[in-house]
């Protein structure tokens, strides 16, 4: 057995990942609400942009995952809403693998859209920051080892700062898809 996702698991996690970016990037109202539409997916009402630079952007950016992700190498993406440098919140997706011997078989397709519906509505639920700004932006960073940072391309390599003890962490949402596992956490 191959250390590897399998490849049906790994394209629906892709698609989610980019989804999810949508929706962090919605409630967060980094944009004007406007350019958001909806969209039914996971059967429910998702968020996802309609501006085509914006759209670019994202899919670039989970694009550039995809090989490390592929080898199980990330094991968190989190976005960040900043204003004046300092990170006012967080999103973030965290991932963790089954060694090759002990995978647990994996989940139906339906079962993993329905894991991934609970995190997109956990998201849009959550409290954020609602106040829309101009002068809000919003940053990625993807947890994982040294040595995987350095091999990846168009990412520099920074160390994320530690929270402080007025963090707010809050769980939104655990699910198990067999060699994959996901949590959502928020960070205020």
């Amino acid at each position: 057995m191959s250390n590897s996702i399998p490849e049906i698991l790994f394209e629906v996690l892709v698609e989610f990942i980019e989804v999810w970016i949508h929706n962090v990037l919605y409630i967060c109202r980094i944009y004007p609400s406007q350019i958001f539409t909806s969209r039914y997916k996971y059967s429910v009402s998702v968020k996802q942009s309609t501006y085509p630079a914006l759209n670019d952007h994202i899919r670039s950016l989970v694009q550039s995952l995809q090989p490390q992700l592929r080898q199980q190498a990330i094991q968190s993406i989190t976005i960040n809403i900043n204003q004046d440098l300092e990170i006012l919140e967080s999103f973030c997706l965290r991932l963790s693998y089954s060694p090759a011997d002990q995978v647990a078989p994996e989940k139906t397709l339906a079962q993993c859209k329905d894991a991934f519906r609970g995190h997109i509505v956990s998201i849009l639920n959550s409290e954020s920051v609602r106040e829309p700004s101009d002068d809000r932006s919003w940053s990625v960073s993807v947890g994982t080892s040294e040595l995987v940072a350095c091999q990846m391309e168009r990412w520099s390599y920074e160390s994320v700062p530690e929270l402080d003890a007025t963090t707010h962490v809050t769980p939104l949402l655990f699910c198990d898809l067999g060699s994959v596992r996901l949590q959502s956490l928020h960070r205020q």
